[in-house]
């Protein structure tokens, strides 16, 4: 059902979407105060720090039973960490972990590998740090969630320990943006545009894409249990599609939700979104009932760091 609150959203990522800014750095500028709409929970006080070299903000608990490194979204190109504040400080908190967001390098300045370098060094010194890779909750939306997967198949391939599960919010995983819903969801995804993603991936690939597929043809198996949330009107909807069919198929744990209505990521409007609360208490679920907690989670509304949208 469309909502007055989801009517309100999508007018203002249209009006984003059809009025772009000149240069990178307002974009990124743009992007942040955006996403800083979603402020932090007050039990969570975030600082910055250094994980495995990488910079990130963390904030932790005393309570805290687990890890959850969350990898921002932004197209390789804008986002940062404290922008994602709000997201990963409400999920740790309803799953009992410190948080770590990391700041991976972005492109165009840095192209792959490096932000994969970046995850990777700070994924092992959460490794080290922890007991039991089985206490590691990884997050990510858009091309972070992308990058979590890309980065997991190198990790496996170097036999390096998979965390407890993973939860992926609109998942980037098809750079070379083959599936059918990038061209049968244009007309209603009020996010994405196949300039923007085009551009993207040539700032974060280069021009040749060659490989850029290389997450669908790989074998999953071993793999930690996989939640994926997407939304109905989203060009990258396939993505979620295949990538849950092939860690199926590889013996993933693997749950798929696809919400009706819902936008690229729209879990980051949780402060004004009834659907957006909804998402993150199904995917904090999702984490404690892998963890082996009794615990359901209810997300109470919250108001944006500027008012409502």
């Amino acid at each position: 059902m469309v909502t007055s609150e989801l009517n309100d959203i999508r007018g203002l990522l249209l009006s984003r979407r059809e009025n772009p800014l000149g240069s990178l750095q307002e974009a990124r500028e743009s992007f942040d105060q955006l996403c800083k709409l979603f402020p932090a929970p007050p039990e969570c006080s975030f600082a910055s720090s250094v994980l495995g070299g990488v910079p990130v903000r963390v904030a932790t608990q005393p309570s805290a039973e687990a890890s959850l490194l969350y990898v921002h979204g932004g197209g390789f190109m804008v986002g940062s960490a404290e922008g994602f504040e709000g997201i990963a400080g409400t999920l740790a908190s309803a799953v009992s972990a410190n948080a770590y967001i990391i700041d991976y390098r972005l492109a165009p300045e840095h192209p792959y590998p490096a932000a994969a370098e970046d995850f990777l060094a700070a994924y092992s010194a959460i490794l080290d740090s922890c007991e039991s890779a089985n206490e590691i909750v990884l997050v990510g939306d858009s091309a972070g969630a992308g990058l979590i997967v890309a980065s997991l198949i190198q990790a496996k391939s170097l036999s390096m320990a998979m965390p407890g599960c993973v939860v992926l919010f609109s998942p980037w995983i098809d750079l070379t943006l083959t599936g059918d819903s990038i061209q049968r969801k244009a007309s209603v995804d009020c996010f994405l545009t196949l300039q923007k993603l085009q551009t993207c991936a040539t700032a974060f690939l280069g021009p040749d894409l060659g490989g850029a597929t290389f997450i669908l043809d790989s074998d999953l198996s071993g793999f930690p249990p996989l939640m994926i949330q997407v939304g109905s009107d989203e060009m990258l909807l396939d993505d979620s599609i295949r990538l849950a069919r092939n860690a199926g198929v590889a013996g993933v744990d693997v749950k798929l939700e696809v919400w009706p209505c819902m936008f690229h990521v729209w879990q980051t409007f949780a402060p004004s979104l009834t659907e957006g609360r909804n998402a993150l208490a199904a995917s904090a679920d999702f984490i404690n009932a892998v963890l082996g907690r009794a615990k359901a989670v209810k997300m109470a509304p919250c108001v944006a760091a500027t008012g409502n949208i």
